[in-house]
């Protein structure tokens, strides 16, 4: 498969990416390498927060100006903060796209920060906490996570809380920028028919201007994980359930492996092997997961679920027994190349969604400093051998390393 993408390196140390498209639709973010994992112990939220208030206003825009900026042409500005990135980015048809480039930069690089602004978002902010909160799925995910990293700014709320929210001032959020929004840290990603002469151009009239190459701090180091077990009452009817176990790390060579492992698991599919034994087999779940989160310095492996309450025994049973299936034998190498074909369909099938494209440019570029095609990764996937995932499954479903947290 042809590589589409091509890489510029700015002189003040911003990169960028262009994925070449043949669409009339232009898809462009600027990600900066930072977000919950960066915040000290009085900033939790904070990365989140800067998000919302970097479209409350510039030196130039209002709050008003940045709303309708790009909306006249159908075009739409969003921003998303994850717990080691934020992006702030926009679709356009290509003939907006300088003009929405323009606008991303001022909002990164220009936003006043205005006090009364502010105070209107914390409230916008406090009552997503309050949604989240009584949404059971978001609360198991977030418990889990801050148990699992227990003492580590990375497995706190990406909301922060309500508390931590309504401390925040212009400073805070300033001195958090000034810390964490380096010129090495941030990256340019388009996907579009752009040419790349122009995108330099572009790129050096608008990032240009910003500079700071202060060394990047980098991520704490984290705590030893201690397996726990936690339940927990709820009125709701139904239970809600993560079986967990930290894992490998974005750049551990074994993390393919545990990808394919994962999709197999309880990937978006309905022959996934978690959906088969719960759902098809015993009718116990209307939807069961798994997944395979990869942070700088570590990572985690989950499966997800919700069951009647009096089947949570069973079906925590039912999805055990499926982890001991792959640490007790060896997958089939017929079983695995459907695997591994299945898997690589659903990537190649992904890379046609070019805002999603965009977005994981923008990431590898961040976590590898280099893009991987999907060559290299269908490479990476088809290198594997039973003998791989064997070795993996017996390092991570060990039942005695697993964590297991309800809501009931």
């Amino acid at each position: 498969m042809k590589n589409e993408h091509e890489i510029i390196t700015l002189r003040n140390g911003i990169r960028v990416v262009l994925q070449k498209t043949q669409s009339n639709v232009v898809y462009c973010g600027l990600m900066i390498g930072t977000g919950t994992a960066n915040e000290l112990a009085n900033e939790q939220g904070i990365a989140h927060f800067i998000e919302h208030v970097l479209f409350k206003g510039t030196k130039k825009r209002s709050a008003r100006d940045i709303c309708y900026g790009l909306e006249h042409d159908g075009g739409e500005l969003n921003a998303f903060t994850s717990r080691e990135s934020t992006i702030v980015y926009s679709v356009v048809q290509n003939s907006q796209f300088e003009k929405a480039l323009e606008i991303i930069c001022d909002l990164v690089f220009n936003s006043t920060f205005p006090e009364t602004e502010l105070d209107k978002e914390k409230g916008v902010i406090i009552s997503e906490i309050n949604s989240s909160d009584c949404n059971l799925s978001e609360v198991i995910y977030d418990k889990s996570m801050q148990l699992m990293f227990k003492g580590n700014a990375i497995g706190k709320p990406i909301l922060g809380t309500i508390k931590s929210v309504k401390s925040f001032t212009a400073k805070d959020v300033r001195t958090f920028i000034k810390r964490n929004y380096i010129n090495k840290r941030i990256i340019l990603s388009v996907a579009g028919n752009i040419d790349i002469d122009e995108l330099n151009s572009l790129s050096n009239r608008y990032l240009m201007k910003y500079n700071n190459d202060q060394p990047f701090a980098q991520c704490e180091k984290i705590n030893e994980y201690t397996p726990f077990k936690k339940e927990f009452s709820s009125d709701s009817a139904q239970a809600f359930c993560i079986i967990s176990n930290r894992a490998y790390s974005i750049n551990d060579s074994r993390s393919t492996g545990l990808s394919l492992l994962t999709n197999m698991l309880g990937g978006p599919i309905f022959s996934s092997l978690l959906n088969i034994s719960l759902r098809e087999q015993n009718g116990l779940v209307y939807d069961i997961s798994s997944s395979y989160e990869a942070f700088t310095n570590s990572g985690v492996f989950q499966i997800y679920f919700e069951t009647a309450r009096k089947n949570l025994k069973k079906s925590i049973k039912l999805a055990l027994a499926e982890l001991e299936n792959l640490r007790s034998r060896k997958i089939k190498n017929s079983d695995l190349d459907y695997a591994k074909n299945r898997f690589v369909g659903q990537l190649i099938i992904q890379n046609e969604n070019y805002e999603q494209r965009m977005i994981d440019n923008a990431k590898m570029l961040l976590m590898f400093d280099e893009i991987e095609t999907i060559d290299v990764q269908k490479s990476k996937i088809n290198a594997l051998k039973p003998k791989d995932l064997y070795e993996i499954a017996n390092d991570i479903f060990v039942e005695n390393n697993l964590s297991f947290i309800s809501y009931s």
